[in-house]
């Protein structure tokens, strides 16, 4: 009766560790489910009017074209959101965003004319497909490196991996597991000077600041973004402040 007891005692304490534990912090979320993307050649919906098409050459303002390149409402809601997000990749416009001085600019003038990248930051699992998407770039393979679009392309994915509606969506550690990535991504553009200018560290950097700095909601305090800010352009920030960037990641990791 006396070894039975003992038992029964050694049960119920390891259920409360494990009960205590499961309720620590955040941790049991902290994994991202793993995603598998379909073919980008072969999407269920792509845009009817493209640049250099005749009917595209008919266009006499930016409002038509940006009007012309609207997912339809129906489409919209039925896309699974891996499909979504390569769609908002594949968007006519997309390089509009080089066209301004500062990128941060440029990005949200993109937000402003794609309802896809709006629709896809509604979505609850936004988070782990572009974690998904961002974890699965190559930039070891350097045959893309002669493709400025996939350069490019990259630092549009940072700008959605840090956006404020996503980072709300993150967990503590999975917020760790970004920065990780995003680290690891850094390492390797630094790596590859010739391919990756200074604009494109930055938009590296800039993730970084907003993804440790920001609060629950996404949003950073005033001096938080002003140090964001010094990444927000196509300028090369002062070597103090990148310093500072490093030390905060460190600490943070």
């Amino acid at each position: 009766m006396k070894t039975n007891l003992s038992s029964i005692y050694l049960i119920a304490l390891c259920l409360i560790l494990l009960f205590l534990g499961c309720n620590k912090d955040d941790t049991g979320l902290s994994s991202f489910k793993e995603i598998q993307f379909p073919d980008e050649n072969a999407l269920s919906w792509d845009y009817p009017i493209k640049p250099g098409s005749e009917k595209w050459k008919t266009f006499l303002s930016h409002d038509e074209m940006v009007e012309a390149c609207l997912i339809p409402a129906s489409v919209l809601s039925n896309l699974p959101t891996e499909e979504l997000l390569l769609i908002c990749l594949k968007h006519p416009l997309i390089n509009d965003i080089t066209a301004f001085n500062f990128f941060a600019d440029g990005y949200s003038s993109f937000e402003m004319n794609s309802n896809g990248i709006r629709e896809f930051y509604k979505r609850n699992d936004s988070p782990t497909v572009i974690y998904n998407y961002y974890r699965q770039i190559q930039l070891e393979n350097a045959d893309f490196y002669s493709s400025y679009y996939f350069v490019f392309k990259v630092s549009v994915v940072e700008y959605i991996l840090s956006a404020p509606s996503v980072i709300s969506k993150y967990t503590s550690n999975q917020r760790k597991e970004v920065v990780a990535e995003l680290v690891s991504k850094l390492n390797i553009k630094k790596s590859q000077t010739g391919n990756f200018s200074t604009n494109f560290l930055n938009s590296t950097y800039r993730a970084l600041v907003r993804i440790i700095k920001c609060d629950a909601e996404g949003k950073l305090s005033t001096d938080d973004a002003k140090l964001a800010g010094y990444f927000n352009g196509m300028f090369t920030p002062p070597e103090n402040v990148i310093k500072q960037v490093e030390e905060m990641v460190r600490q943070y990791l």
